[in-house]
């Protein structure tokens, strides 16, 4: 990976992409965006792509590479395009495209789950996340957020997670 492949911010890929930071593109599309390395390493199963600067490519090898073992498209960027496709005030470098993970309520009940953490009414998309990551670290079979609450794929609820969207039903 050493020249970036995606060095234009006017390319269909970082359009589409960027798009994926309004809860309305989301839904539509069924994909969200992940940053940083401990996220689009624990999204390996769910990447549709993953896109990396040169010096990210460098110092997380190990991703891009079980992202190729998967057949996940790796391109790689420059620092601009992985800006613009972040949330983030100072991007890690890396970022993946990645599917929907909704699971149906009535298959999460189906598994009759001893522990599930309800989000009601949660508003803050960093509340959100933490919420996940704990109930993750308490051992809890599912998540439900209620349709008042924040969207699970919004970027600041996913960074929040750590990963721990990843490991968890989610509905």
């Amino acid at each position: 990976m050493a020249t970036p492949e995606l060095t234009s911010l006017r390319s269909p890929r970082v359009t589409a992409a960027r798009r994926l930071a309004k809860r309305s593109f989301r839904g539509k599309e069924r994909r969200f965006i992940v940053e940083g390395p401990q996220a689009v390493r624990e999204a390996i199963a769910h990447l549709v792509e993953v896109y990396a600067t040169p010096e990210a490519a460098e110092r997380h090898q190990e991703i891009l590479d079980a992202a190729r073992a998967a057949d996940i498209p790796v391109f790689s960027a420059t620092d601009d395009v992985v800006a613009e496709m972040s949330d983030t005030v100072t991007p890690q470098g890396i970022v993946g495209l990645c599917r929907f993970l909704d699971s149906p309520f009535e298959e999460i009940l189906a598994a009759r789950p001893r522990l599930v953490a309800v989000l009601a009414n949660v508003r803050d998309p960093g509340n959100a996340g933490t919420v996940l990551r704990c109930a993750d670290a308490a051992g809890a079979d599912a998540v439900v957020l209620t349709d008042a609450s924040v969207d699970p794929y919004n970027p600041k609820a996913v960074r929040a997670s750590v990963g721990s969207l990843f490991h968890l039903p989610v509905a």
